[in-house]
């Protein structure tokens, strides 16, 4: 039993951690990170290549200058990184933002290169901090500038006054000088205390040779974890590596007068055996997508990464995979380096492997390093082979997970029912949508929306008043309040037209307010002529779900003095059932009427009548247009019983003609609201129908 209650415990952790981590990955910050180091690969590849060409070209005997000038475009390229890392954050940060691409981007180009000036004086420390300010100060910049530029004085340029795109990036100027004067200034704090830093004696300690694997452990780690964030490992923990060359030459001079070599940590391990690959042991990385992906993005990035892999340089994968901030990959990336650490320590201890002997550079090739450090030991290339098919084992599982995200088609057999959930194609499809073609969408949209704004600017709204007549008595008991408007040519405009494009642009609340502020003036004019009429207005659940705006809207409801109540239609109670409820609760206590609005066609719609202590409910033209049919009338008639059982009172919307008032069979005092008895009337007008109405209903017909 106890088998059974822990398997099916694991697959909610399972499900716990996935949305933890699918809600870190989805943030903003870490997309623009991982979609813009992507971007990064082809020149990643370029300048691999070169790389690669100047050590063919050494290998091959190729005159000096071939090679240096192979090496140095390999550099040169590798120099500007940071500056390719920022401006391509910055530009995903852009559009996330919703600020001009380019200028962004520039601007965030321009913030690294400000970095490299200001720390040149301490070339340690920013070849250490370069690579991490231009991953971070984009996370940092562009949404600073963006709250900037929301702000008005900080807009050098007004709408209308020059075109759309000179406007943005003139409104960008303020901001994005304000937001470098802030970073030059941080800069410069940093730079006064970076002596000290450079001067403090350094934990030396933790690299030191006699205590191998405390001291190899922690560096291991340490470095990782730095490239995990971004931060060059190499050079921020160059003064240890330091420490441990010391101790190769250490071992070559004891070799040298035929003594035993004292030291099994050193810098030769390190570079042959632990970090194969690069950081994180990458080589096996590079193994274990080779061997166990299937998808084939994952496989071409790998046979990618795979030659300048063997001259321990791992870019394309750091940054192509991404491996830096990339969570799914963190524990292999610590857990390769460290266990290569304890196996090789344990094994030149032991006498298996000579220990190393020769500083070699940390870009000398796979093999090669292992063979030539060690003083020709086939031993210690055969360790170096074994650890990295042990580090790719390691890696398996990690790599095949982030691959499953892709190939997953997300199938679930129930086995009860024989039969197979798949997920659809098009939600498979949303995984590999361009974040750039969206944003186009999305700004396409956002202009379609602002040009349809602009023309309900200049829109006149007014209510007008739908009565509701009892279908007993005939008398005309309340009304709903239905918003209209008309253009500048005076023409009316239905609300289909008009209120989608209000919604998009999140003004519904706005509409709310001012719909209900014109109901209670419209019921405060009628009390003054001595006429009185509940009126019904429609409320979206933003409004009664904002503390701020039900509270304006409370004030206006209580002026009222409760002829003014609510309808809320069932799609927008789903949402904060909590604060639709203190909601009603406010609006009964002002001695209005709560109802929801076409009932029948929303999610759930039982289930509100148990949550919701609402009055009535509004049945939906749709079932009153089906009464003309068999199955119509049966639907229509168990609804009514139903509000009959429960004792609510109804409003049946939609009421054309005879047939479909016949077809209203209902023990209580059922109120028809439809064009049978009126269409939507002016306010001046509502009373004379009343009055007409209540003519009628004493002459004993309706």
């Amino acid at each position: 039993m106890g088998n059974k209650t822990s398997r099916a415990g694991f697959p909610d952790v399972q499900l716990f951690l996935t949305q933890r981590l699918a809600r870190l990955a989805g943030a903003n910050s870490m997309r623009a990170i991982r979609e813009g180091l992507l971007w990064l690969v082809p020149c990643l590849l370029v300048s691999a290549l070169f790389l690669i060409l100047s050590a063919l070209a050494q290998m091959s005997g190729q005159p000096e200058p071939v090679v240096r000038v192979l090496a140095g475009l390999h550099a040169e390229i590798g120099s500007i990184l940071p500056l390719l890392v920022a401006a391509s954050i910055g530009y995903m940060l852009s559009i996330r933002h919703r600020l001009p691409r380019l200028p962004v981007t520039f601007l965030c180009f321009a913030h690294v290169q400000m970095a490299i000036y200001l720390l040149s004086e301490h070339p340690r420390a920013a070849a250490t901090l370069v690579l991490f300010i231009s991953i971070a100060s984009p996370l940092i910049t562009v949404p600073l500038m963006a709250r900037l530029s929301r702000l008005r004085w900080t807009r050098i340029a007004r709408t209308g006054f020059v075109s759309e795109n000179v406007r943005e990036v003139m409104n960008l100027v303020v901001p994005g000088a304000l937001v470098a004067v802030l970073l030059v200034l941080l800069l410069l704090g940093l730079q006064q205390v970076l002596p000290d830093l450079t001067r403090a004696e350094l934990p030396l300690a933790i690299a030191g040779p006699e205590t191998p694997y405390r001291s190899g452990l922690t560096l291991a780690l340490l470095n990782s974890v730095l490239w995990f964030f971004g931060v060059q490992g190499y050079y921020a923990m160059q003064p240890f590596f330091q420490v441990l060359d010391q101790a190769v030459v250490a071992n070559a001079a004891a070799m040298a007068q035929g003594l035993q070599a004292p030291w099994a940590l050193s810098g030769g391990l390190m570079g042959s055996f632990v970090f194969i690959g690069g950081s994180g042991a990458t080589l096996s990385l590079a193994l274990a997508v080779l061997l166990f992906c299937r998808g084939r993005g994952l496989r071409v990035l790998a046979l990618a990464a795979l030659p300048i892999s063997l001259l321990n340089v791992n870019e394309i994968l750091l940054f192509g995979l991404p491996i830096i901030l990339n969570l799914r990959l963190l524990v292999p990336f610590l857990a390769v380096p460290a266990i290569n650490l304890v196996v090789a320590v344990t094994v030149v201890q032991a006498g298996w492997v000579a220990p190393a002997s020769m500083v070699l550079p940390l870009t000398a090739p796979v093999v090669f390093n292992a063979y030539v450090s060690t003083g020709g030991d086939m031993a210690a290339v055969v360790l170096q082979l074994a650890l990295t098919a042990l580090g790719a084992l390691i890696y398996a599982p990690y790599v095949r997970a982030i691959d499953r995200l892709g190939q997953d088609d997300g199938a679930i057999v129930l086995h009860a029912l024989d039969t197979t959930f798949s997920r659809l194609p098009e939600e498979a499809g949303l995984i590999v949508r361009d974040p750039l073609v969206q944003a186009h969408q999305a700004q396409a949209r956002r202009e379609t929306m602002l040009a349809h704004i602009r023309r309900i600017s200049e829109y006149e709204f007014h209510l007008e008043f739908q009565p509701q007549v009892s279908h007993r008595s005939g008398l005309c008991l309340g009304c709903e309040a239905l918003l209209r408007a008309r253009d500048a040519q005076g023409r009316l405009q239905q609300p289909g037209s008009f209120l989608r494009w209000l919604a998009d642009a999140g003004l519904m609340r706005e509409v709310d307010l001012w719909v209900a502020g014109a109901a209670v003036r419209q019921s405060r004019h009628w009390r003054q002529e001595g006429f009185a009429m509940p009126i019904s207005i429609n409320v979206s659940g933003a409004t009664l779900t904002s503390p701020e705006y039900c509270s304006r809207l409370m004030l206006l409801l209580a002026q009222a003095r409760g002829q003014v109540g609510v309808e809320i239609t069932e799609e927008e109670m789903v949402g904060d059932v909590e604060a639709i409820r203190r909601a009603i609760g406010q609006i009964h206590a002002l001695g209005a009427k709560v109802s929801i609005d076409d009932f029948g066609t929303g999610f759930s719609s039982m289930s509100y009548l148990h949550q919701f202590d609402v009055d009535a409910i509004k049945i939906d033209r749709s079932f009153v247009v089906a009464s003309g049919h068999a199955k119509g009338e049966l639907v229509l008639d168990g609804l009514l019983r139903f509000c009959e059982a429960l004792q609510l009172n109804v409003v049946a919307e939609g009421v054309e003609t005879e047939a479909q008032l016949q077809a209203l069979g209902f023990e209580g005092d059922l109120l028809v609201q439809g064009w049978y008895f009126s269409r939507a009337l002016p306010g001046e007008k509502l009373p004379q129908f009343a009055r007409d109405c209540a003519a009628r209903a004493g002459g004993g017909t309706v």
